[in-house]
């Protein structure tokens, strides 16, 4: 009955499709000019407060990290224990 309309319903479909795709590259090219300009205004600092940052991310990871692995073998353990009652 409305078979007509399916080769318009197509073509809103494409418009629809191409706007969005233009909108969402818009999006990314802003996203990315801000990236590079945060950049460029961040390096100064991570190049001055590097002696402090360093130590600090080192330290940071290596809490992380342990945190993660007692975590995990608490984890496995709840879960080997919960095995053996079964």
């Amino acid at each position: 009955m409305f078979s007509f309309l399916m080769p318009l319903l197509e073509v809103i479909k494409i418009i629809i499709a191409s706007v969005a795709s233009v909108i969402f590259v818009g999006f990314a090219c802003v996203t990315l000019a801000g990236s590079a300009a945060a950049l460029v205004v961040s390096t100064p600092v991570f190049i001055i407060f590097s002696p402090v940052l360093v130590p600090a991310t080192i330290a940071t990871v290596v809490l992380a990290t342990g945190f993660t692995a007692g975590g995990s073998f608490g984890a496995t353990a709840l879960g080997l224990i919960m095995w053996l009652v079964k």
